[in-house]
């Protein structure tokens, strides 16, 4: 008898500070998740899934991509508001316009 069973673990998360830019094809998100209850967003990066905690910031720009969308994450640093004087971590997301996925870069 064949054993087709695989593991299932938890994505290695994309660490930011080491690599401040992050290009994989969307997959989905995943709410409540951990301690924090926060979002986490899961991306096919070169044959492999990488999370991506999510922040205000994040969260927002990623609710205008969809399943299969090419997406680019640029992490800009720490900023403050102007508004709250709280710190918060900054990105510019992009997405690919060519329709459908595309090959990772």
């Amino acid at each position: 008898m064949t054993d087709n069973w695989q593991k299932i673990e938890t994505a290695p998360i994309w660490d930011f500070e080491e690599k401040s830019e992050f290009v994989g094809v969307y997959l989905n998100t995943e709410e409540k998740v951990g301690p924090n209850e926060s979002k986490l967003h899961s991306f096919d990066f070169k044959s492999s899934v990488f999370g991506i905690w999510g922040n205000t910031i994040l969260d927002n720009r990623l609710k205008q991509v969809q399943s299969g969308d090419k997406v680019k994450i640029v992490y800009l640093g720490i900023e403050k508001s102007e508004k709250t004087g709280r710190e918060y971590k900054n990105f510019d997301v992009f997405r690919d316009k060519k329709i459908g996925k595309s090959d990772e870069s």
